[in-house]
């Protein structure tokens, strides 16, 4: 059967041009990897200022709206029965809170919040580790959150590392204020600034009491400790997702001068830690600039972390001059 998926305007620029390339690309990997559909064609279409994706689909179409419901540029789908003939299919986000915890946050470098959405749609989809009740997430190089807000929306466990204190003491004041406008009941613990564990923060939120209640860890947990830390106990997680720096400004050695290193020693030395950070058939999504790092460089890096890389494109688009985006989906292969 055929259907149409209307996509959302982005104001953003950076995606008005690739956002019926990048919306089918993320729709080809939920189509292939959650719905088990095979070679489904998919067709981005431009009228006037409206883009759409046409595509075929024949499987369960409950479990094709749900997905769809979650998808990071949908605006409304439709089945088309005729050309004239559109039915419109009832989306739900399904979200644990409102979005305004992700968009509330203006800062210079934040990621894209669609890009981050979008690629924590990916890497779930590419997860086989079968981890249902436990749908935890890990961002190595977690800024202020960006990551770890929309696995909260998405009722995941999210788990940060960053080596700027200042940018994880503004991202905990900014939850908790986001909590107390909101008025759902939480619980946040700030670590005191020499703990042995670099723990940060623990955050805890829910919708009433009695739920909030019944949590016995923290939605979100913060370290303050570089991404290549092995001394951080961040436990197993079933997916990492991360937008990595897009030039050199991250520390990837521990020496005292902080010195920047290229960013593929960078994700090589954090890389190495991955196995023990993730579930077998976990999946890892990274997005980076492809002007700093070859896409075939960073497969090579992965599979030497013992990671099997999950084929995609279409993901590339242009920022500015200097940065040119790619996103690479990998997995936890069994040979580890």
């Amino acid at each position: 059967m055929k259907f149409r998926l209307y996509l959302e305007t982005d104001l953003n620029r950076v995606f008005t041009k690739s956002l019926g390339a990048i919306a089918a690309a993320e729709l080809d990997v939920i189509l292939t990897h959650c719905l088990m559909a095979s070679e489904t064609k998919i067709s981005p279409v431009e009228e006037g200022r409206t883009s759409f994706l046409d595509f075929d689909f024949d499987g369960e179409r409950d479990a094709l709206v749900e997905q769809l419901g979650r998808l990071s540029a949908t605006a409304a789908a439709f089945a088309v029965h005729a050309p004239s003939s559109l039915e419109p299919l009832p989306l739900r986000e399904q979200l644990a809170f409102g979005t305004e915890v992700v968009t509330a946050q203006r800062y210079r470098g934040k990621t894209s919040e669609r890009l981050t959405r979008l690629m924590l749609n990916v890497a779930s989809a590419a997860d086989t580790s079968k981890a249902v009740d436990d749908r935890s997430v890990l961002d190595p190089m977690c800024g202020r959150g960006t990551t770890l807000n929309w696995a909260l929306l998405y009722g995941a466990r999210a788990t940060g590392l960053d080596l700027d204190r200042r940018a994880l003491d503004d991202y905990a004041t900014f939850l908790e204020q986001w909590a107390k406008i909101n008025r759902y009941p939480h619980k946040m613990r700030r670590y005191k600034k020499q703990n042995t564990e670099c723990r940060h923060f623990d955050f805890t939120v829910a919708a009433d009491r009695a739920v909030l209640a019944g949590k016995t860890v923290p939605d979100i947990r913060t370290f303050h400790a570089p991404a290549h830390s092995g001394a951080v106990a961040v436990g197993r997680h079933a997916m990492i997702v991360s937008d990595l720096p897009y030039g050199i400004q991250h520390q990837a050695r521990s020496d005292s001068n902080r010195k920047p290193t290229p960013i593929g020693d960078l994700v090589e030395n954090v890389a190495a830690l991955w196995p023990s950070r993730i579930r077998t058939g976990g999946s890892v999504a990274l997005s980076w600039n492809t002007k700093t790092l070859r896409a075939s460089d960073l497969s090579a890096l992965l599979e030497r972390a013992g990671f099997d890389t999950v084929g995609t494109r279409g993901f590339e688009h242009q920022v500015d001059r200097s940065i040119s985006r790619d996103v690479l989906l990998a997995r936890r292969s069994n040979r580890i």
